[in-house]
């Protein structure tokens, strides 16, 4: 009994640790294409549109938190509070670059990329957001659950009320976090809090609600 117990703890760690890998960036990617197909009207300035989208929104975000992960040999991409500040800077960075690339891109292109240059000042705004709680209050939030929810919501504003149940997804992402003792239910719920709201707020701020 104590060995099927072992069991079902063991592949239920492992579902945790799946899910967390698998939940890193997905919505980022969701969201940057789904924006690409609705201001595009060509696949080939769609196609090069996603591979500006993830420059800036999967691969060079993802370069500096591997190589803090496999430092700390840490298979559960937990990062530690006191490295949290290279990824927060690293995506300050990028995602200010990604703010302006979206702001010119018209210029360029002739392509309306508003609602992508929208997400990217929020996510920024997000990212800076995150380095002050982290690093002012010594408080470690779930990246994951602020990453969901944020393109969960830039989903939402721009395309309808209907995609709300994306925010179903967050569930699995908050129990995989919390099982993996990667961070506790206060961090993930107040994680949640602060990627909605910033990106709502970013929103509104340019005027662009609903």
């Amino acid at each position: 009994m104590d060995s099927n117990l072992e069991e079902k703890e063991s592949s239920s760690d492992r579902a945790a640790r799946i899910i967390s890998l698998l939940t890193i960036a997905p919505f980022q990617i969701v969201l940057y294409m789904t924006f690409a197909w609705v201001i595009c009207h060509d696949f080939r300035e769609e196609l090069l549109l996603n591979t500006f989208s993830g420059i800036f929104f999967l691969l060079i975000p993802f370069i500096p938190l591997l190589y803090v992960a496999q430092k700390e040999q840490d298979k559960n991409y937990s990062i530690p509070i006191e490295k949290r500040y290279i990824l927060f800077l690293v995506q300050i960075i990028t995602f200010s670059c990604a703010s302006i690339f979206y702001y010119f891109y018209p210029l360029w292109r002739g392509v309306n990329t508003e609602i992508l240059f929208i997400f990217t000042v929020g996510y920024t705004i997000l990212m800076a957001v995150s380095l002050v709680i982290t690093t002012g209050f010594n408080f470690k939030m779930s990246l994951h659950m602020t990453g969901a929810v944020s393109s969960i919501t830039a989903l939402v504003i721009v395309l309808g009320w209907w995609l709300v149940l994306l925010y179903l997804f967050c569930i699995p992402i908050g129990w995989s976090r919390i099982k993996l003792q990667a961070h506790k239910t206060s961090q993930v719920i107040i994680g949640a809090i602060v990627g909605i709201l910033t990106i709502f707020f970013t929103y509104l701020g340019f005027g662009y609600i609903f």
